[in-house]
């Protein structure tokens, strides 16, 4: 089983806050760490580790203190995509983007954020190993019943437009404030915003969402390539273009007709497919 067989399943069906520190450079960074060095080589979560729910009343604190299940949503401010640098394939992104999240940001998600009208009004956060798309909602989209469940699968839906990390959750992931630290890192990293956000409406959720539904290879090959067609064809390299030929297919006269999921697939590193396949199959 590939790693969107449960998008296209799910594409078919319709405390007090503590106080985030601050910090302005490398060096207020390492020295705010210094006093939980201990715990933090421990490899525990700390009360610098500091997280933001993207539900409810947007909490920020450690994950283990904030953490909701999805059935005590009630508010939903925004979604994410987790964009992992580590996890990509050098090959495809260039060995500089897997070392910098920077450097993906502008060799790739930029372009392929301003190639649509509702990603194009993400928010961008360098958590320090990877970028964080936000796409936050106003008005926030309340939820009663069952409902949070059905938005976390247009969520989950939503988050494989780009090639992020398939295993982070759905309207319960966790995103890092900018100027936060991220202690997963010696030194620790700052967060940073590389991106403004725009507001996005409950409708233009929806109308993203569909468009992963009903065209999801065309949808792919405008962000990635800008057009339905692309020349030489990315999956073989060779003289051949390839085109969206249908809901789920491309087609290169040299590959045949292909998956359109393979368009996402070429972005990830081997060794992260291998694990993703071993994962799925128990």
């Amino acid at each position: 089983m590939h790693a969107f067989t449960y998008t296209e399943q799910v594409m078919n069906t319709t405390i007090d806050q503590p106080t985030v520190t601050t910090l302005t450079s490398e060096k207020d960074a390492q020295r705010l760490a210094e006093a939980d060095r201990t715990i933090v080589g421990n490899g525990r979560a700390t009360s610098l580790d500091v997280r933001e729910l993207l539900v409810n009343d947007r909490a920020s604190g450690p994950a283990y203190r904030i953490a909701v299940p999805v059935d005590q949503v009630t508010a939903i401010h925004g979604l994410m995509i987790d964009l992992d640098c580590k996890i990509l394939n050098p090959d495809v992104v260039g060995q500089a983007s897997v070392d910098s999240a920077d450097m993906l940001y502008e060799q790739h998600v930029r372009l392929w954020l301003d190639r649509d009208d509702v990603l194009g009004k993400a928010e961008v956060r360098n958590t320090g190993g990877g970028l964080h798309v936000l796409l936050w909602l106003d008005p926030p989209i309340l939820c009663t019943g069952g409902e949070a469940r059905q938005w976390d699968r247009i969520a989950r839906g939503i988050r494989n437009a780009l090639p992020g990390d398939p295993n982070v959750s759905g309207i319960i992931a966790m995103t890092r404030p900018g100027g936060a630290l991220n202690t997963k890192y010696d030194p620790p990293r700052l967060v940073r915003v590389l991106r403004e956000g725009q507001a996005i409406s409950r409708e233009e959720i929806l109308s993203l969402s569909r468009q992963m539904i009903e065209e999801p290879a065309s949808t792919w090959m405008r962000l990635f390539f800008g057009d339905r067609r692309q020349s030489p064809c990315p999956l073989c390299e060779k003289g051949e273009s390839l085109g969206v030929a249908g809901k789920w297919n491309c087609k290169c006269y040299e590959c045949g007709y292909v998956n359109a999921a393979a368009l996402v697939y070429r972005f990830y590193a081997s060794e992260f497919l291998t694990k993703l396949k071993e994962t799925s199959h128990g």
